[in-house]
């Protein structure tokens, strides 16, 4: 056999497309930074996860709150306000 010669492999078959559909697709999940080192960037990263998740909570609530009421489900005062008036202009016609 010469040097360097090697044989050709056998070619595999093509992946079939149940392969390809495993793929997720869509935003990853989990954190999206880079977690901090320092222990100033720990605390303050700490602090700021926590007021994220204590205004979402309250959030989450106050539209319980309000689906329970029957109200309308808008955070925005305004938009609010005028969905309310909206409704009882319709009410009226009617």
């Amino acid at each position: 056999m010469a040097q360097g010669f090697k044989p050709a492999k056998p070619k595999k078959a093509a992946a079939s497309p149940k392969s390809n559909s495993r793929t997720k697709t869509g935003p990853k999940r989990g954190p999206r930074v880079i977690a901090p080192r320092k222990a100033a960037a720990v605390r303050t990263a700490k602090t700021k996860q926590k007021q994220t998740a204590s205004i979402t909570a309250r959030i989450e609530q106050e539209m319980v709150g309000r689906a329970s009421k029957g109200g309308p489900l808008t955070i925005m005062k305004k938009a609010a306000d005028g969905d309310a008036d909206d409704k009882k202009k319709n009410l009226n016609k009617k």
